[in-house]
């Protein structure tokens, strides 16, 4: 195997990590001075409501506080932060954020400056909660768009885990780990790449001649002997090490490390079975819905003039689903197609093979000749979906969940169908915001699976950032 003993660190290795921090300091500090900006641009639109308001900004000490907010932040690892998931990234910055106003408002209540404060210091964090984030957000891409963000990283292992983790990386800059270099003891693998990402030589030559200051192991399967020996042997070599355990199909973003005395273990939480989440869920679910409801109450009544102008028939149709716990309900939606949509279908499928292979893959047509000239639009903006918020405060959806499905596709979902059920399917969801049409049927179905075996409320509310950028770029929608 050759993959024996851990390598001392050659004076290679040690100009690696030299590098990595200096590349890393200007990305953590681009994202640093992003945060002072949010908080200047906070304190900015809190002076011009704070005459309305009756507040004196000057006793909120903004410039402390805000100090304190950014050093809470560096602390955390949030300057770039690196390898986080969306859901965890937005949760530290929620988190965080909320922490900060906790103890600013105790300091407050302990010097006696309570009564004046507490409002300003609310509506000053707030503005900075999402005003940050969006800040955040745009900086990075930037920084993406220039390829000054992330790290490079070395993916020990070429197998099929290797590919799915590299295309992952790769489509989603935004993780920050950059795939550069594979490796593999498999000869017929030297030579070739992965997802653009070449396999340079056998696993040793990764520890021999290291690429870079970060590996990812990527051999679930490998025996556990073979796994120990080849971490320790990685973990010699880089200052940073990530691992794949064989852990397929178990909740990942549930899980939480632990040790038993000096036993490595995990524990594994079931976040359906968590009252005050699901609590936390419909409270979101009918404050989004009945607030957008009423602010968007002129534009869904202009869509219902343009459909009736358009085609004849009524302006919102109601299609049968299979909800929680396999209940049928209605599900509304802007009418999209012509009223004879289903004759028009049977006879464009009768005389198409290729399209009908189509429509049996995916239930989808990217040239439906049912669609009406307004149907066109909305369903490339998703605004034919709008008429869902009643069924998210009528209770049997909710704003993000698995794909709404019809009886006939529960065969397709398998054992998979008892694990959908569990929640309300969503207006949006974790599929709707990876690739929407794009994406293969077998691909959905995974994804809701990821879902719900995954859910937390902060997977929600990136699934609906994610949505509304999905949205805006039209991508994969018909």
């Amino acid at each position: 195997m050759g993959i024996l003993t851990p390598l001392s660190t050659s004076v290679r290795q040690t100009e690696l990590k030299a590098a990595g921090t200096l590349t890393s300091v200007p990305q953590g500090g681009a994202l640093l001075v992003g945060d002072a900006v949010s908080l200047m641009l906070a304190s900015l639109l809190l002076i011009l409501v704070q005459h309305l308001m009756g507040f004196d900004s000057a006793k909120y000490n903004l410039l402390v506080w805000g100090c304190v907010w950014i050093l809470w932040r560096a602390y955390s690892g949030l300057y770039p932060g690196y390898g986080r998931s969306p859901q965890t990234e937005l949760r530290m910055h929620v988190t965080g954020t909320a922490q900060v106003v906790a103890v600013q408002l105790a300091a407050a209540v302990a010097v006696q400056q309570f009564a004046p404060n507490v409002v300003g210091v609310l509506l000053y964090w707030t503005i900075t909660l999402f005003l940050a984030l969006f800040v955040r957000y745009a900086v990075r891409y930037l920084l993406i768009r220039l390829g000054r963000y992330g790290r490079p990283i070395s993916i020990i292992g070429a197998g099929q885990t290797a590919q799915i983790a590299i295309s992952h990386l790769r489509n989603h800059p935004s993780y920050g780990l950059n795939p550069v270099a594979a490796y593999d003891d498999n000869p017929s693998l030297h030579g070739a790449d992965i997802h653009g990402v070449p396999i340079l030589g056998p696993l040793e030559l990764a520890l021999t001649e290291p690429q870079t200051e970060q590996a990812l192991i990527s051999m679930p399967g490998a025996r556990a002997e073979l796994q120990q020996r080849i971490v320790n042997a990685t973990y010699a070599v880089f200052p940073h090490t990530w691992v794949i355990p064989d852990l397929f199909g178990v909740p990942n973003q549930a899980m939480q490390p632990h040790n038993i005395g000096s036993v490595a273990s995990l524990e594994v939480r079931n976040n359906l079975r968590s009252v005050q989440s699901r609590a936390m869920k419909r409270t979101i679910d009918l404050i989004g819905a009945g607030v957008g409801g009423l602010l968007i109450l002129p534009i869904l009544l202009l869509i219902a003039v343009a459909i009736k102008i358009d085609s004849p028939g009524p302006a919102v149709y109601r299609a049968r689903r299979l909800g929680r716990n396999g209940q049928a309900f209605d599900c509304f939606k802007f009418r999209s197609m012509h009223r004879d949509a289903e004759e028009k279908l049977k006879s464009v499928l009768d005389s198409n093979v290729e399209l009908k292979i189509e429509f049996e893959a995916t239930h989808k047509l990217k040239n439906d000749p049912r669609v009406t000239r307004v149907g066109v639009f909305l369903r490339k903006t998703s605004l034919d979906e709008l008429p869902q918020l009643a069924n998210v405060v009528l209770g049997s959806m909710s704003l993000v969940g698995p794909r709404p499905i019809v009886q006939g596709e529960v065969a397709k979902y398998g054992d998979i169908y008892a694990v959908y059920k569990q929640v309300r399917p969503g207006m949006t969801g974790y599929w709707q915001a990876n690739g929407r049409s794009d994406t293969s049927y077998e691909e959905r179905v995974g994804m809701d699976n990821f879902y719900v075996t995954n859910w937390t409320p902060w997977l929600d509310m990136v699934v609906l950032i994610q949505t509304v950028r999905v949205v805006f770029a039209g991508k994969g929608a018909y």
